[in-house]
């Protein structure tokens, strides 16, 4: 190993108890059983990590948050997980391919890294990620990740998982895995007051609904032209807190999460038309859209969605995109607007 284990920081990562059950308290929230389990190892771990996984829906993102908002130090840093990829490869470019000095840059002082939505799904992932985790622990960085998949089943394609094993088994090692698997989607119960939550999901048919909502369609000469990290975007208005894309704009053409993130920032109000049949999309744009639900949602930003089909017929037939439960959920919370 190449970097320098650190002493023990466990007083940076003890939480009380007190501090979950006063944030459910004031937020109306009823701790479930399996959150209760997780919030005993959040507080009671000691210089270890922690991997919480489950399905869609079941707190894991408000055990993060309250974890993190309560950790009694500011060596510590929350990061989505595509974010983290974009930023460290950026620094791996600017260092000439050297992982150690790229995160002595981008993590320098930082003591506790909790990664939001932590998964792998191809084999460039699971080698980056190969390379990523001997260097966060050897490091002595605590590290506490949310996921939607167990670590034995990160990369699933059956072509490459074998290749994976030794890192699933670095994780288990290294980290305490703890299902976050209750009953109840709590997403499901979203009371639309705002953020992304306050946003809609609105489907075009004879009467058109979006004048009622004081959306006014964009005039040609609104076109521009954004290139938030080196992909040129058309945008069919952007102006002020309010942009408005095309979908076809937007998911059909070469995009990363590296551009939703960098307009999410710039943009808290956004408008996608135009959203077809994914069945009918290619298979990158669908998962380019995924990604863009993903960015959105984790950046909480009021979103009106404008397609041809009500949401559950998205994804009715055809190919789906990785993780369209989590998809599915997110877009739940939207309020819905119109009839085909």
């Amino acid at each position: 190993m190449r970097w320098p284990r650190r002493s023990s920081r466990s007083t940076t990562l003890r939480v009380p108890v007190e501090a979950f059950d006063d944030a459910a308290y004031r937020q109306g929230y009823t701790i479930d059983s399996a959150q209760r389990q997780a919030i005993s190892r959040l507080c009671e771990t000691a210089g270890r990590g922690v991997y919480l996984w489950g399905p869609v829906g079941r707190g894991k993102s408000w055990l993060m948050a309250t974890y993190f908002a309560a950790l009694p130090t500011t060596c510590k840093r929350r990061v989505h997980f595509h974010e983290f990829f974009r930023e460290l490869h950026a620094a791996i470019r600017r260092h000439r391919n050297d992982l150690d000095a790229a995160l002595d840059t981008i993590l320098d002082g930082v003591h506790v890294l909790c990664f939001d939505e932590f998964h792998v799904h191809d084999v460039a992932d699971a080698k980056f990620v190969e390379r990523l985790l001997p260097a966060l622990f050897a490091r002595n960085i605590a590290l506490v990740v949310t996921s939607n998949y167990p670590p034995p089943r990160l990369l699933p394609n059956p072509l490459f998982h074998d290749i994976f094993v030794p890192t699933i088994e670095l994780i288990e090692q290294s980290l305490d895995v703890v299902a976050v698997d209750g009953p109840r989607d709590y997403r499901a119960t979203s009371d639309h007051l705002s953020g992304f939550a306050s946003g809609r999901w609105v489907v075009r048919g004879a009467t058109d609904p979006l004048a009622a909502l004081g959306l006014e369609p964009p005039a040609p000469d609104e076109r521009s032209t954004l290139i938030p990290r080196g992909h040129p975007l058309v945008a069919l208005r952007a102006e002020a807190h309010c942009l408005w894309f095309d979908f076809d704009d937007l998911c059909e053409r070469t995009t990363a999460p590296a551009d939703y993130l960098k307009l999410a920032a710039e943009f808290d109000r956004w408008v996608v038309s135009g959203i077809p049949d994914l069945a009918h999309a290619g298979r990158e744009a669908a998962q380019r859209f995924a990604n863009l639900i993903d960015v959105l949602y984790d950046r909480d930003v009021e979103t009106t969605f404008v397609a041809d089909l009500p949401m559950e017929a998205l994804v009715a037939e055809g190919r789906r995109p990785v993780d369209i439960d989590r998809i599915m959920s997110r877009l739940g919370q939207l309020q819905r607007v119109g009839t085909a």
